[in-house]
């Protein structure tokens, strides 16, 4: 009888081992070692994997990258088999939700990950953005991505007498301040204020009051109508530049002869950076009419995921460790997710390419403002599609192909023909 006593104990000791390992219980870096897989299509995980893997030698992550046009339904396929999912992928800001109403990620604010703890220090807005319908974080990411109204320093200087940014954001204070900067600088310089109507569509949609739907009903706020009236001055007064945004005319503009980009974050880093390398120094940040995010990814870890203690490793490393969030921004100049962490560097900051203005003071304003907006509240998993169909009818609005009554009905002929459970008024 006793010695069958201590093998039932053994096996319970076993068992509540095993469970740990597989269920995320927090241990040391060297006591794990295996192998994780984890899919994203972002460029920075070739630089955090070689610092995770230094970080925790002896667990070795499998990583594919997958372009951002073909990772979704290349997610859901396996998602949908519950074949190859990989331990650990990711949610960018216009689809996240639908890993969170799919219920394919692990709760990460119970037991044993407890993350809520952990990203205690975190802006709120980036964790409220992927709770689930309880409150539960699914997803935790290493980055915040607010938004800036960047200008060219040269063209300010020409047109208002000075490129200060605090300067050129009181000038922006508006939308109808902005329509008159772009008249001033169209009568001093000939520039654009911007390349198109599409680039300002975030300091509308950003701003809304409530989300497009609520209680099965599109909404359609005044401050999405007022869009067609300031894309239709812009268009009509020559204000902007007529240019698709992402197209070759619309990276060349950077250089030439476009006042202002409307960009995130990241946007500095990854588009204006590579592309206006000829104007370099040249730019500044401003806070823009309304303050907006674009972007961000948050990543999770799979519920089909046998790896589930190696995986949170890694996530809780990649995205809630001090350390890491600092030389990551440090390294990279990307702006951290860590309240904490931004506060202990942001004095330090200076960007060449934006004439030395210290990037990280301006997006941690900007991130603070966003919090106390409650906007990710406002997020359902309509929004992109909702938003695309609008900008569609904006864009026959402006051409002049239709009326703005007339495009306010074509906007909602396309909701109803995506989404024919929603009541269309």
């Amino acid at each position: 009888m006793k010695k069958l006593w201590i093998w039932l104990a053994v096996l319970a000791v076993a068992a509540l081992w095993i469970a740990g390992c597989g269920n995320g219980e927090d241990v040391g870096p060297g006591e794990l070692s295996g192998t994780i897989t984890v899919w994203a299509f972002n460029d920075e995980f070739d630089d955090m994997i070689p610092m995770f893997e230094e970080a925790y030698p002896d667990i070795e992550v499998e990583f594919t990258k997958i372009p951002s046009d073909e990772i979704v339904p290349k997610l859901e396929a396996v998602l949908e088999t519950g074949v190859g999912v990989p331990d650990v992928f990711v949610g960018e800001q216009a689809w996240v939700k639908r890993w969170i109403d799919m219920d394919v990620w692990e709760n990460l604010s119970a037991d044993p990950y407890n993350a809520d703890e952990l990203a205690k220090d975190h802006f709120e807005y980036v964790k409220d953005y992927v709770r689930d319908a309880e409150g539960n974080l699914r997803g935790l990411t290493w980055q915040a991505t607010p938004g800036a109204v960047f200008y060219r320093r040269s063209l300010a200087e020409e047109a208002f007498g000075t490129d200060d940014p605090e300067e050129i954001s009181a000038l922006m204070k508006d939308m109808d301040s902005f329509i008159e900067m772009g008249r001033t600088l169209k009568e001093k310089t000939g520039a654009f204020l911007v390349p198109g109507v599409n680039d300002i569509q975030r300091l509308f949609f950003f701003n809304k009051k409530q989300p497009w739907v609520v209680d099965g009903k599109l909404v359609i706020e005044d401050i999405v109508l007022e869009y067609f009236d300031v894309a239709k001055t812009l268009r009509d007064e020559g204000l902007d530049g007529k240019i698709d945004m992402w197209t070759g005319e619309w990276f060349t503009g950077m250089n030439e002869n476009v006042f202002s980009y409307v960009l995130p974050t990241w946007g500095l880093f990854f588009v204006l950076e590579p592309n206006a390398e000829e104007v370099s120094g040249d730019w500044a940040a401003a806070h823009g009419p309304a303050s907006y995010m674009w972007g961000g990814t948050w990543v999770g870890i799979a519920k089909a995921s046998e790896n589930k203690n190696l995986a949170w490793q890694f996530v809780k490393y990649i995205t809630t460790d001090k350390e890491f969030l600092k030389q990551w921004a440090l390294d990279s100049g990307d702006f951290v997710s860590d309240m904490a962490v931004v506060e202990e560097i942001v004095g330090d900051y200076s960007r060449e390419f934006l004439g030395g203005q210290n990037h990280y003071a301006y997006f941690y304003e900007e991130a603070k403002r966003l919090g106390e907006s409650g906007w990710a509240e406002r997020v359902t998993g309509y929004d992109e599609d909702i938003q695309n169909s609008f900008l569609e009818a904006l864009q026959e609005y402006v051409v002049g192909n239709k009326s703005k009554d007339e495009a306010i009905e074509y906007f909602k002929e396309l909701v109803i023909t995506q989404y024919p459970d929603i009541t269309v008024e």
